[in-house]
C-alpha cells in the first residue's frame, strides 16, 4: 500500500498510529516522510501507551537505523494539554505535536475566539517553560532538559476534572442506594 500511496501523490506521506519502535523503523525504510505516534485518543484500546511514552524508544531505534531528523519527522499526537507537554515532546525528539482535544474543547465552549485563546495560552506556556529551562530557541531544547527514565512506569498524574466530578452523580451499586 505504501508504494501505491506514494505513487499517486507528490505530498509527503506520514504513517499515523505508530505504537512501537519497529513500526517507526519500517515506515522510515519504506521511504515515508515521517510518522505520528498516536493511540488515537485511547478510543481503540484505552490501555495503549501514549505517544510521549513511545517517543524515546522510537527515536533511539530510528537513530540506530540511520534516520536523520531532516529526513524523517516524528510527531506526537495526543495527551498535549499544556506548553510543558510540547516542551517535553520536542526535548525527546518530536518534530511537532497534535493538539486535538484542546482545540475541540475550545471550539465547543468559545468558538473561534476560544481556539485563538487556546493557541496563545500554549504559546505563552511554552515560552515560560523555555525561559525557565534556559532554552532561548526551540532548536536549543535537548533531551537533557527532561527526565524520561520513569516514563514507562505509566504513572502520570492527571489534573482532576472538577466539572465532571461535581456535576455527575457516581453510579453506585444498588446495595448502597
Amino acid at each position: 500500500d505504501v508504494p501505491w500511496l506514494k505513487s499517486i501523490t507528490s505530498m509527503k506521506v506520514l504513517l499515523k498510529g505508530v505504537q512501537c519502535a519497529e513500526d517507526a523503523v519500517m515506515a522510515y525504510k519504506a521511504g515515508l516522510a515521517g510518522c505520528v505516534l498516536s493511540n488515537h485518543g485511547g478510543r481503540q484500546l484505552d490501555t495503549c501507551r501514549s505517544g510521549i511514552e513511545v517517543l524515546p524508544e522510537v527515536m533511539e531505534a530510528l537513530r540506530e537505523a540511520g534516520a536523520k531528523r531532516e529526513d524523517f519527522a516524528v510527531f506526537v499526537d495526543g495527551g498535549i494539554r499544556r506548553g510543558a507537554d510540547i516542551f517535553k515532546a520536542v526535548a525527546l525528539g518530536a518534530a511537532g505535536v497534535g493538539v486535538g482535544r484542546p482545540v475541540l474543547y475550545s471550539l465547543a465552549s468559545y468558538g473561534e475566539k476560544g481556539i485563538v485563546r487556546m493557541v496563545h495560552m500554549l504559546q505563552d506556556e511554552l515560552q515560560m517553560v523555555m525561559r525557565l529551562s534556559g532554552t532561548p530557541r526551540v532548536s536549543s531544547i535537548t533531551e537533557q532538559h527532561v527526565i524520561a527514565k520513569n516514563l514507562a512506569d505509566h504513572i502520570v498524574p492527571l489534573p482532576s476534572d472538577s466539572l465532571v466530578q461535581s456535576t455527575y452523580m457516581p453510579l453506585l451499586p444498588a446495595s448502597r442506594m
